[in-house]
This record gives structure tokens, C-alpha cells and sequence, in this order.
């Protein structure tokens, strides 16, 4: 005779009351090492987690630093986490609302000297070797204003800086060696790394970097463009017969990196700090073609370097017209990959990694007009078509199709300078738009590309009156294209009308330019700055 047996199940009720018998304290330890993706997926599970993620300053913090393209600096202990919260909140109400908390003027140089913003420092060089440098202040990162002078070589042609790593680069004026005895004209340049701080010789470099270039002609005229990334130091110089050369050295030691010599080299920018960007607006045969080109930089190399045969990938560009002539093509972007706060500076939080806007501009010449087109494109859509190929891969041709309609915005050039090119930084871009309609008035735009912000400010309603969300698709039309382009990228516009001129002589603003905490206003002709804290 069989028996019936009673099975026990485990209770369900009791499984799911174990989580909240825990202590508070145990929670909130638990919440204070998970990233913000997973606490974002815990407030979803039940009412009790979502009141313990909400409740969590460590866990708001996260979540809040994630949203607005943010990092917490680890090396800074003097703030508690509910404080850096507070701040961050404040800090994010005032740039949504474009509402600065201090405004003050700077003088500006004569237009024929040397000047460079960076890390939120404004560097201007004069004939007579020196450099006057402002660091200009934030409230919410507890940044103090301060003002200094160091010496510098009086033959200076150009330079950079990186004020994160103390480092000031100083490119002297190019001597030409004229050809002699069947052998070539060649350019002989000498860079120096230096203090930032004191304008001496940096502690941790080389004193003096040698670099020759052979040239076509004996001829002086060129540009010249600097830019540093962690311990590397990459120069571009387009000389006026045509020859272009990337050079790119471990400024601490003085080892040569890459080399690249090629007509078609125009603009460079890091895309990593293992990554380089490089701009052509024509190929090797000389047909009108921009592109992009990523160059591996994570191993120094011995020869030099080809871009079609040597390169990791290349995005393509939309096709013009053959009757279109692209002139030129110029990359921007900043701060650069892999950058991090000074430690002395003890700031809270700065700008996370794979959040920077690349702004990529060419210019193109029909029937005898030139015009600029500016393309969008944020760091981590190039790093993900690049991160998807194989190992190993090379000269990998990524059409247009493949990344840009939905991975880029591009569209006829909004008004911004050329010129003063700190118009770029984060995933913001700054423009600057005078009234057309008879009045005086000027009017400042910040284009934010930061896809979580959106996402977030979608999900909660987007209503805000001076801030609109441009999610449709742009469409260009025009002429100079074979086929029609279409973008759609997200972004939102906050628009704020500067305050009429104080005085009747006041001048008005031609330029802006932005950083992390500032945003400054350029009038070249009365040789002044108006800097806008945050």
C-alpha cells in the first residue's frame, strides 16, 4: 500500500523578503559598488529597491555623473559624496539654463601674437619672450582665478599645452637649409618641452627635440599644428609646395613615434591615446574625396608610414558632385583622450572617457564660392566601428552608409569661427549668432550632443523654454553632393540672448569658444575677452 507524501516547497514569500531583512547599511554598501547601468536596472526590480537606489547618494552620484557625460576624480577626497552630488545638480541647472554665475573681461593681445585655451587655461605668447597665462575659475569645481608670467624663447613660432601634465610645448621659428651639392632643401626645427608652471625645462622630458623635414622648394611658408595626448606629442606641418608631413614622439624620452609623409594629409586628432584620426580631402591618384583615416600609434615604427597601405580602417564621406572641389578639411576636438584633472587641482569631476563631440569641417569649392559643411560625430560611434574589425585588420574601407546617416549630423556650417577653434568640448559646441533682424541683440548657443541626457530628458517629457531637442532627420539638398545626405543624430540647442552692451562704446562679440566651466567671448577688434563662469 503506497503513501502520499507531502513535498515542502520553499516559501516564495520568504525568498523575496531576504533582500529587505538585510541591514540598510549592508544595502547601500552593496549599491555603492555597482556601476550606474545596474543601478539604473535595480530601480525597475521592485518599489523597495528603486526608494534604496533614489535614497543612495553614492548611487545618485553615479547615476548623475553617467547622464551628464561626467567622472568622479578619485584622487580628490575633500568633498563627500552627498556634496559632489549637490554640486554636480547645481552645476548641470545652470549650463541647461545657460546661466553663468560670474562674468569678467581680460585683456587680449595684439592679434599678431600666439594664444592657446586648453584645460581651462588661456595662454598668450608675445614677441618679447614672454607668455602671460590666466587659469580661469569655477564655482562648482572649486577652481580659484589666477594669473602668471613665465619666459619663453623669443623665436617661438608656435605652441601648445596641457596644463593637466604641467606641460608647455614651444616650437621654434624653422631654419631652411638651402640645397648645395645635389642634395635637398631641408627645414630644421627644435621643440621644446617645458614647465607650464615656471617655463623651464619639464622634469620629466627631453630637453630638446630635433626634427628635420626635406623639402621641394626653399620656401618658409607653412602651417603648423601641435597636439599632446598622455606622453605623446604629434606635429603637422603643411608647407606651401605641397609637402605634408605627421611626426608624431614620446615627448618624455624624444622617441620617434610615426612618421607620415603624404600631399593629402590635411588635419590630425587623437581618437584614443592608441588611435589616431587622420583628414584628407583627396586621395592618392589627387581625386577630390575626403576621408578619414585611423592609424594604430600603440607601437613605434621605424619607416614611414602610408596611409592607404598602413592604416587600420578609413570612413568614407558622402559623394560630391565632380564639378565640386573639396579645399580643405579641419578636425577638432578636446580635451583630449585619456586627459585627467591636474592632482593639485582637487576638482570633484571632470569629463568622462568616450564622451567627446568630434566636429569635422570641409570646405568645398562650386562655381568660384567656397562653403563649409560641418559633420557631427561622437567619439565612441568612430571607436565602435573601429573596435567591431577583426585583430590585426588593415585598410578596411567603412562607407558612409555604414556609419554616418544614424551615427553622424551633418548639415551646411552653423555660425562659429574658424579661427578661434576652442568651439568644441565634452559632447558641447558653441555658436554664436548675431540678430539679422535690426536689432543688436546677440544670441548664444550651446549644441549638446550627450545621447543619456537625451534619452533621460525624452523619458521625462521634454519641455523646457529655451532648450529644444532636434531629432528629426536634415536632409541637404544641395548641388555640390551626388545624392542626397541624410543625418539624424540627436541633439538639443539651449539658446540664451547676451545681455545689451553695458555702455554705449561697449563693442559687441564676434567669436565664442568653451570648456568645462567656461565660456568666453571674443571681440578681436578691441582686443578683448569676456569669460562667463560656471
Amino acid at each position: 500500500m503506497s503513501r502520499r507524501r507531502n513535498i515542502r516547497r520553499p516559501s516564495q514569500r520568504r525568498d523575496s523578503l531576504t533582500l529587505t531583512l538585510l541591514p540598510s547599511e549592508v544595502i547601500r554598501q552593496t549599491l555603492s559598488n555597482l556601476d550606474w547601468r545596474t543601478l539604473l536596472t535595480l530601480r525597475l526590480v521592485c518599489k523597495f529597491l528603486c526608494s534604496m537606489v533614489d535614497k543612495s547618494p553614492p548611487a545618485q552620484y553615479l547615476i548623475e555623473l553617467a547622464m551628464s557625460g561626467l567622472e568622479d576624480n578619485k584622487r580628490s577626497s575633500r568633498l563627500t559624496t552627498a556634496s559632489r552630488l549637490a554640486l554636480l545638480k547645481e552645476r548641470n541647472a545652470h549650463w541647461n539654463t545657460l546661466q553663468w554665475v560670474e562674468s569678467r573681461d581680460l585683456p587680449l593681445l595684439q592679434d599678431d601674437d600666439e594664444w592657446q585655451f586648453c584645460g581651462g587655461v588661456l595662454a598668450q605668447s608675445n614677441l618679447l619672450g614672454t607668455m602671460r597665462l590666466y587659469q580661469l575659475p569655477s564655482q562648482y569645481r572649486n577652481i580659484p582665478a589666477r594669473s602668471w608670467r613665465i619666459p619663453i624663447l623669443s623665436n617661438t613660432e608656435d605652441f601648445t599645452m596641457d596644463p593637466a601634465q604641467d606641460l608647455l610645448v614651444l616650437v621654434e621659428k624653422p631654419i631652411l637649409i638651402p640645397a648645395h651639392n645635389n642634395t635637398k632643401s631641408y627645414m630644421w626645427i627644435w621643440i621644446h618641452p617645458r614647465s607650464l608652471t615656471t617655463g623651464h625645462a619639464h622634469p620629466s622630458a627631453v630637453k630638446v627635440i630635433d626634427y628635420h623635414l626635406y623639402m621641394q622648394s626653399a620656401k618658409l611658408e607653412m602651417e603648423l599644428s601641435i597636439q599632446t595626448c598622455n606622453k605623446f606629442l604629434a606635429i603637422l606641418l603643411i608647407v606651401e609646395d605641397n609637402t605634408s608631413e605627421l611626426t608624431l614622439w614620446n615627448w618624455q624620452t624624444g622617441e620617434s613615434i610615426l612618421r607620415s609623409s603624404s600631399l593629402e594629409i590635411a588635419t590630425f586628432a587623437f581618437l584614443t591615446p592608441q588611435l589616431l584620426l587622420v583628414g584628407t580631402v583627396m586621395d592618392e591618384t589627387g581625386v577630390a574625396e575626403p576621408r578619414l583615416f585611423v592609424l594604430d600609434i600603440s607601437k613605434p615604427s621605424t619607416k614611414k608610414v602610408a596611409l592607404t597601405n598602413d592604416c587600420v580602417c578609413v570612413f568614407g564621406f558622402p559623394s560630391f558632385d565632380f564639378v565640386v572641389s573639396p579645399v580643405t578639411i579641419l578636425i577638432r576636438s578636446d580635451p583630449s583622450p585619456g586627459c585627467k584633472p591636474n592632482s593639485e587641482a582637487h576638482v570633484p569631476f571632470s569629463i568622462a572617457h568616450g564622451q567627446r563631440l568630434f566636429l569635422i569641417t570641409t570646405w568645398v569649392e562650386e562655381k568660384q564660392e567656397t562653403v563649409s559643411y560641418d559633420l557631427f560625430v561622437l567619439e565612441n560611434v568612430l571607436l565602435s566601428s573601429v573596435m567591431a574589425l577583426p585583430p590585426q585588420t588593415r585598410r578596411h574601407v567603412i562607407n558612409w552608409n555604414e556609419w554616418g546617416p544614424t551615427g553622424t549630423r551633418f548639415l551646411k556650417s552653423p555660425p562659429h569661427s574658424h579661427v578661434w577653434t576652442g568651439n568644441v568640448f565634452g559632447s558641447k559646441f558653441v555658436s554664436f549668432v548675431t540678430d539679422t533682424a535690426g536689432r543688436s541683440s546677440q544670441i548664444l548657443q550651446i549644441w549638446d550632443f550627450n545621447q543619456l541626457a537625451i534619452k533621460r530628458a525624452a523619458a521625462l517629457g521634454f519641455e523646457k523654454e529655451d532648450m529644444r531637442l532636434v531629432n528629426d532627420i536634415t536632409v541637404i539638398k544641395d548641388k555640390a553632393f551626388a545624392r542626397r545626405v541624410r543625418t539624424s543624430l540627436p541633439y538639443t540647442i539651449t539658446t540664451r540672448t547676451l545681455p545689451p552692451p553695458r555702455s554705449p562704446g561697449e563693442p559687441t562679440f564676434t567669436n565664442a569658444m568653451l570648456d568645462e566651466d567656461t565660456i568666453v567671448l571674443v571681440n578681436c577688434d578691441y582686443c578683448r575677452l569676456r569669460v562667463l563662469t560656471f
